[in-house]
């Protein structure tokens, strides 16, 4: 028998929140809102409040996006990682996160039913396409984390109670036909040197395009996947490769990961879409903007540390993954604050004058090494320092017995190094650091991971020579090869798998959000979290009462219950 799931909750357009800037919906008048979203004003601002949407899922914990993976782990917050395979139907995280996808589909179908009725201008098509991204975006999500969901392609605006599961195959050739009728030349979705990065735009098209095609060639009834069922197509990996290479449009990364993500240059050509934050934008910057900053690190302290991140630890990141880059791999040093200077923020604004209290050296570090980079103090700050082998030696002392330069992410402030590359070191955002909110733009679609999907897809073609050679093209950008160091960083085909290609995402996209949907994809989940994660993940607690690994998130026990459909749970809970 067929699944059948049930959105919960439809959206009522005239309780929506507002904003104030170009992602607001802002509805001040005592028009009712059919007739307000009829005027030209009207529309722009329903528009823009389907953008908004898009940060109830990345403004706090990117739990189900990072979480319970072999990238990150524990801080100073115990039972974060475990909690991923305790997950009950009733867990806020699993409902909020389906909720929000739903109201954003709503959002969206209400832009394009209103598109057809609304007073004509110069952007009520684009507008219209835009919606059509945002919806196929949403959908994408919700049969990433939960499979196979109720498929509505209608504005709703009465209570709807009976909503049937779509199944796999049709959710994934919807997505995928949208996203090819967004790229055509029919599509009325601007070119991304036109709409910049807020908006949904060709390029990004290209990019979601590429990616469901790699995401459903991978369910090919195979592995704990013959839960899910079988969809493939045997093009799958050919069209991932070649919409790949169109969002690449032939260009190479012209930045730096310093660069790319630096906030002073949120438009940028590595990035094809992101989601925005900024002051004027959200209802109060000292709490709506984006956590990401504040993610990924050890605990640095409380309100007595005024100039640091606010990190509590959540999603620490593993001795794994900073061990994975190599000698020569500059990426480590533009990913990770390994310089960690009297107060954080002081790397930016006092680079020069504060002390650097904490050193932590690379994998590849060498003694020799450690003492040229003492020796190269023209500032005197380094006199004092604490060199950390954490990372070198995957040490957790002195609990363990090591000296005291071993530095213990579980337990001990300032255990591991932090991931910086999100980093909103304005004076502003630094004002509201007791929050840990910045309002550092997220981004969810770049050229780097374009070159990581192509790679991937050729791979799964058996095409390592061209695998290696979109590796190879992403890490010549700008930075990556370490002062000194001209050979360590190219790859050969012979050294390309699947296991290769994760590394290298990893290394790529530390602390984005795609670890848990990359390990999903790629039949490695259950694999990788059980060898690698380091707070003791076994393969019984990825298994529920069923005996099926949990490989999709349940279905929010709220919809089942409010469904008059035929619900049932999904395997594992």
């Amino acid at each position: 028998m067929k699944k059948k799931y049930f959105i919960v909750g439809l959206l009522a357009l005239s309780t929506l929140t507002g904003c104030s800037d170009f992602l607001d919906q802002d509805n001040r008048s005592n028009v009712a809102s059919a007739q307000f979203y009829a005027t030209t004003t009207g529309f722009a601002n329903l528009t823009n409040s389907a953008y908004s949407s898009l940060r109830s899922l990345y403004n706090t914990s990117p739990l189900l996006f990072v979480a319970g993976t072999d990238l990150y782990a524990d801080g100073k917050s115990q039972g974060v990682v475990l909690s991923q395979y305790t997950f009950t139907a009733d867990e806020w995280n699993i409902r909020n996160f389906y909720v929000n996808c739903y109201k954003g589909t709503q959002l969206a179908n209400s832009v394009i039913a209103y598109g057809a009725t609304t007073a004509d201008s110069g952007v009520r098509l684009q507008y219209i396409d835009e919606a059509r991204f945002l919806r196929a975006w949403y959908y994408f999500q919700l049969v990433q984390q939960y499979g196979p969901v109720a498929l509505n392609t209608k504005m709703f605006d009465y209570a709807e109670m009976s909503h049937a599961r779509a199944s796999l195959s049709d959710m994934y050739k919807f997505i995928i036909d949208e996203f090819t009728y967004l790229i055509s030349s029919d599509s009325h979705l601007l070119d991304r040197s036109k709409s910049g990065v807020g908006r949904a735009n060709k390029r990004a098209a290209a990019f979601y395009l590429a990616k469901a095609y790699l995401t459903r060639g991978w369910l090919d009834g195979t592995g704990y996947e013959a839960q899910e069922e079988k969809v493939a197509q045997s093009t799958d990996f050919e069209n991932a490769a070649k919409y790949a290479l169109q969002a690449i449009n032939s260009e190479t990364p012209s930045l730096s990961i310093e660069s790319a993500f630096n906030i002073a240059n949120e438009e940028n050509n590595e990035i094809f879409w992101s989601v925005q934050f900024s002051a004027a934008s959200v209802s109060n910057p000292s709490s709506n903007g984006s956590y990401q900053q504040s993610q990924f690190g050890s605990y640095l302290g409380g309100s007595e540390k005024p100039r640091n991140k606010s990190i509590d630890g959540n999603f620490a990141p593993s001795l794994r993954l900073q061990q994975m880059y190599t000698r020569g791999d500059a990426r480590l040093e533009q990913t990770f604050m390994l310089e960690f200077h009297q107060a954080y923020f002081d790397y930016y604004s006092a680079p020069t004058t504060s002390p650097i209290i904490y050193y932590y050296a690379p994998a590849w570090a060498t003694d020799a090494d450690i003492a040229a980079w003492k020796a190269d103090d023209p500032y005197g700050i380094k006199k004092n320092t604490l060199v950390s082998k954490t990372i070198a030696d995957g040490g957790i002392a002195p609990s363990n017995g090591k000296p005291a330069t071993y530095k213990d992410r579980r337990s001990q402030d300032y255990g591991n190094a932090c991931i910086k590359k999100f980093d909103d070191y304005t004076d502003a955002s630094i004002s509201n650091r007791s929050t840990a909110c910045s309002m550092h733009d997220v981004v969810v679609a770049r050229l780097g991971e374009a070159y990581l999907i192509a790679a991937e897809a050729y791979l799964q073609m058996g095409d390592t020579e061209k695998a290696a050679q979109m590796i190879n093209k992403l890490r010549q950008r700008p930075g990556t090869i370490r002062a000194g160091y001209t050979t360590q960083m190219t790859v050969d085909k012979s050294q390309v798998n699947i296991d290769f290609i994760l590394d290298e995402r990893a290394r790529e996209l530390a602390g984005e959000y795609v670890r848990w949907t990359d390990l999903k994809r790629t039949h490695k989940l259950v694999e990788y979290a059980t060898k690698y994660n380091e707070d003791g993940i076994q393969e019984a607690n990825m298994k529920g009462p069923d005996g099926k690994y949990k490989i999709l998130r349940p279905i929010p026990q709220a919809a089942i219950d409010l469904n008059q459909a035929n619900v049932q749970q999904n395997p594992g809970y």
